[in-house]
This record gives C-alpha cells, structure tokens and sequence, in this order.
C-alpha cells in the first residue's frame, strides 16, 4: 500500500464517503446514506484516489465493485472508523476538570471516605480534589467550599440537602476488652468505662430506645471534643462507645470493633450531602456526589442511601 506522510493523509469525509460506497456499492445509495449529493462522492472519491495513486473502484452498470486494492483498503477504513466510534462512545459525557473543595465530618472523612478516596482518584484523574473536615459549630455558608456532607437535622436553608444515610446507634467496644470484661448484657456496662462525644446525649439516646430499662450511670465516663479520639479510645479497648454503622462499619467489618448487644436505634440526626445550588450543575461536584452515594450504597446497602 502507498505510504502517505502525515500532512497527506485523506481526509475523514473521504474515507467515510469511501467505506460507504464499498458497503452499499453504489453511489447514490452512499450519497443518500451520508445526505450528501452524487457529485459530493464522487469529488471524494476522486480525492482520495488521488492521494493514494490508486483505483479503488469501478463502475458496472448502475453500481460499483472494489478492485482488489479497493477491497482490502476498504477492510482497512472500516476498522479505523470502527475503532474511532469506540473512542467516541467512551469519552465521558461532561469534561471533568480543574479543583474541587468537598468539607465533612472528620469520622467520616477519615472512617469512610479516605479508605477508598482513591477509587475516586482512578476514575476521575484530572479533577484535584479537596478534602476538608468541618466542626459542628461551623457554618456550611462557606464560599470556599463546593460541596459538604454534614450530620444534621437535614434543614439547610438555602442550600440543596440530600439524605447520604441514616445511621443506626449502638455500642461499639474491642473484642479484648469484650473478652476481659465479660459483658453480655447491657447491665454489664457498669464495669466498663463510657466514652462520650461532647456529652451524653448519644448514650441517653440509646437507652431511651429501650424504655430506659437498663438502670445505667451514663453520665459517668470520659469526654471527647472529637469522634475519631472516641473511636480511637474505643479501638485501643479504654472503653465503650456509641457508634454507627457509617462511620463504624468498616471496623465492624474487619472485626477490629464489635457490638457487645443486639440492640441499636436510629439516629436522631443523619449524614446529608449538602450543595449550593450554583454548583448543582458543576460536572465535578455532580462527578464526587454520585461516587460518594455508590460507595455508601454498597457499604451499607440501598435501603441506607438515598434514592
């Protein structure tokens, strides 16, 4: 086959009037085909001959046939134009591209997102991600931020709010100190120590759950000011904590936290992801949002994420 330098190659209208014509087998068929005139073929045609000083095709009757360069050139353009609608079908449908600012709760941030964040770096490479994590007494109002995940009531005003999960309560523990004090029923909590974040309320929350039937000293204990210095206390077996199964459960799951008891109640509050509504069209923010409710989705389930 003749070779062609780069500034030489045929043109992609002429290959496709080209491959069109060798599967039709005519012209005014492949003229039809790429609503095109005859004459506008023809000129392609001709072009590309010319360029590769070469007949393709001949003429019989009202159609054409390929001479025996045409039919091979002709198995070649096909695969290239194939392998070009390929190309074109997998490029995604928005470019993604440029900083994104994301801000959440440090337990999930460091619990749930940083063990997988770079599932997202793989299938999203050009954004530059962000991360950041909030205090409760901080406002989400922050410019510098294009998206959030709170633990909230889930009324923002202002702002688009998405439920991301509604987690359960219950008391979480290492299985050493499981073993070392042998607690089997919630009465049993009396011989560990309690950890708390901030205050009781989650604790209190927990037995209210049942009635307040399990007579317990809740407000006894040590106080954190950080969920992942709880976790961390509870991890190293200094005590028990009340946990969720967001940001607990890949610690459930390995095995390295354990739920002394059966029991757990809903939370009073959950995990929303929070938006500014002029960036509810920003392809990057759109782009975290769907991979952070696929990953919750398959960690917790569907019934724990938002439709």
């Amino acid at each position: 086959m003749t070779q062609l330098k780069a500034n030489h190659l045929p043109s992609l209208q002429a290959l496709r009037a080209f491959e069109a014509l060798a599967r039709l087998g005519s012209l005014t068929d492949a003229a039809d085909y790429l609503s095109l005139t005859r004459s506008a073929i023809s000129h392609q045609l001709r072009l590309l001959e010319s360029q590769l000083n070469l007949r393709l095709y001949e003429r019989r009757g009202r159609g054409v046939i390929l001479t025996p360069a045409g039919q091979l050139y002709a198995g070649e353009v096909r695969e290239v134009l194939q392998s070009l609608e390929r190309i074109h079908a997998n490029l995604p449908d928005q470019e993604y591209n440029g900083h994104l600012h994301v801000c959440m709760p440090p337990g999930f941030a460091a619990s749930v997102i940083s063990r997988h964040i770079n599932d997202f770096y793989r299938a999203y490479p050009t954004i530059r991600l962000h991360l950041s994590t909030n205090r409760e007494d901080e406002t989400i109002n922050q410019p510098n931020f294009d998206l959030f995940v709170v633990f909230s009531d889930g009324v923002h005003a202002d702002q688009h709010a998405e439920l991301l999960a509604q987690p359960m309560y219950h008391p979480v523990c290492s299985p050493t100190l499981l073993n070392e004090l042998d607690i089997t029923h919630p009465r049993d909590l009396d011989r560990a120590t309690l950890l708390h974040l901030h205050d009781a309320h989650d604790w209190q929350l927990w037995l209210a759950g049942f009635g307040g039937k399990h007579q317990l000293k809740v407000e006894s204990g040590l106080y954190f000011s950080n969920i992942l210095l709880v976790l961390q206390a509870a991890l190293s077996g200094q005590g028990i904590a009340i946990g969720d199964d967001v940001v607990c459960g890949d610690s459930l799951r390995h095995g390295q936290l354990v739920r002394p008891f059966g029991e757990k109640i809903p939370s009073d509050r959950a995990y929303y992801l929070v938006t500014p509504h002029s960036r509810l069209e920003d392809p990057n923010v759109q782009a975290f949002s769907d991979w952070m409710k696929k990953l919750l989705e398959g960690l917790l389930g569907a019934s724990a994420v938002s439709s």
